[in-house]
């Protein structure tokens, strides 16, 4: 059974591939002689999903992730394009010479297709000569990346109003998304500042720095600040349903996306689960999770992301939130999560499931031509899904290096059977990553002036 872009319900339908593309649709197809045939019996077959909100950490930051590990563990989850952050890896791609420089080093790990966004700091934005080097990397991302409040702002610092008005201007120039980490600088760096003064170090007192008021005054300032620019602005992993209304009402072409965490979790889990759930921004009070779903249901949110940004044991490890890692190990999660929980809970149509995880993040970045549907001239990225076994999260059996989930113990509807990637199967249930390192291709956004919302 099939899922098509816009039908309401699976169909059953033959697929036939040629050369890694969809080259015919139909019932009864029959192959050549020679042609391998994969019986999708008792299967739900779905379009690969695209996470467009990763951290890999490489290089420079193996220890943590790496390519190999992150594209594997996205294809166990049925993910097929990953497009990896800026800003954690060394060299950061801020500029056409970093990316092939981390480009040479990934490409022969991936085991799943990939594109980078390029990234701006403080100190990218200060340094002569920004404006062309940015120039330089806008046929090669998907959109440039900044934060409101940055946790390594000796690194990698946060903009300004002033320098994110600037740079959504550069982005406007070049028909590129602005994404942003948005939330307020004054208001974080002021309550951290009071809390940890206080001695207060429980995870609540991550969430009161960093509250549902901080998510809000960044939005507002950002969009306003898009309106001037006449730029492109997404909002990367909004967990507070009213600063997702305040994007959805909108004037602006701007869009946001949420994560399965902000759907899932609340301040009490996260009370209850502490560093394995500490993540930027924090997880919200009970209120924001029914309200997220409402809100993505209904179009307000363009799609779904994981955030996957894992710390070792030891960075989680101790009673001081100020001092565990931030991040989760979530790309080979994310999907399974959405359909289970989204869809065949009845939260979102199968539409609306195809929209938020596998068509709007490439219509929004420019690859939709190439990915995201089951179409006849479309990459043959494909996922089979066994109706008849539901699965329970192990973080231990996650391929990637992150071993910790807060999903641990969770069963979700329908287990990964298998992950195709341009006609290639490159993961199996029971035999784990079955294509060499290396498949995965690096893709480049393709724009024809696009900023409406999706």
């Amino acid at each position: 059974m099939v899922a098509f872009p816009g039908e309401k319900e699976f169909l059953v339908r033959d697929i036939r591939i040629e050369q890694g593309r969809i080259a015919e649709i139909g019932t009864g197809l029959a192959g050549s002689p020679d042609a391998s045939e994969i019986d999708a019996s008792h299967h739900w077959v779905l379009p690969g999903g695209t996470d467009p909100h990763v951290h890999f950490y490489d290089p420079g930051y193996t220890a943590k992730e790496d390519f190999f590990h992150g594209t594997a563990f996205a294809a166990q989850g049925g993910i097929t394009t990953i497009i990896d952050m800026p800003c954690t890896s060394d060299p950061p791609v801020s500029d056409a010479f970093n990316l092939e420089a981390k480009l040479s080093v990934v490409a022969p790990k991936a085991c799943v297709d990939f594109g980078f966004f390029g990234g701006a700091s403080r100190q990218c934005y200060d340094a002569p000569g920004y404006p062309e080097r940015l120039a330089e990397l806008a046929d090669k991302v998907m959109g440039i990346k900044s934060y409101a409040v940055s946790g390594m702002d000796d690194l990698w610092g946060a903009l300004d109003p002033w320098r994110f008005l600037g740079l959504l201007e550069l982005c406007a120039q070049h028909q590129l998304p602005a994404l942003l980490h948005a939330e307020d600088r004054a208001f974080v760096d002021a309550a951290s500042a009071a809390k940890r003064a206080a001695g207060l170090n429980a995870p609540r007192d991550w969430y009161e720095a960093r509250p549902e008021m901080a998510e809000v005054l960044s939005v507002l300032s950002a969009l306003r600040l898009a309106q001037e620019a006449g730029a492109s602005l997404h909002v990367v992993h909004v967990g507070t349903a009213e600063a997702a209304a305040l994007i959805r009402d909108s004037k602006t072409t701007a869009t946001g996306e949420t994560c399965p965490q902000y759907l899932a979790f609340d301040t009490g889990d996260f009370e209850e689960q502490g560093a394995t759930l500490k993540i930027a921004p924090p997880i919200k009070g009970p209120e924001n999770p029914p309200q997220m779903w409402d809100i993505l249901a209904q179009g307000g949110l363009s799609f779904v992301a994981s955030d996957h940004a894992p710390g070792t044991e030891k960075e989680k490890a101790g009673s001081d939130i100020w001092c565990n890692s931030a991040g989760i190990s979530g790309t080979g999660t994310i999907l399974p999560y959405v359909f289970s929980e989204g869809f065949h809970a009845g939260r979102l149509t199968l539409p609306r499931f195809l929209e938020v995880m596998c068509e709007n993040a490439p219509k929004r970045y420019g690859f939709f031509d190439r990915k995201g549907s089951i179409e006849v001239g479309k990459d043959a990225d494909l996922v089979l899904v066994n109706s008849q076994e539901d699965w329970t999260v192990h973080a231990s059996e996650f391929l990637s290096k992150g071993k910790l989930s807060p999903f641990e113990g969770r069963t979700f509807r329908g287990r990964i059977a298998l992950t195709m990637v341009r006609g290639v199967p490159v993961y199996q249930h029971n035999k784990g990553i079955v294509a060499a390192p290396g498949h995965g291709q690096f893709i480049i956004p393709r724009r024809n002036g696009k900023g409406a919302k999706v």
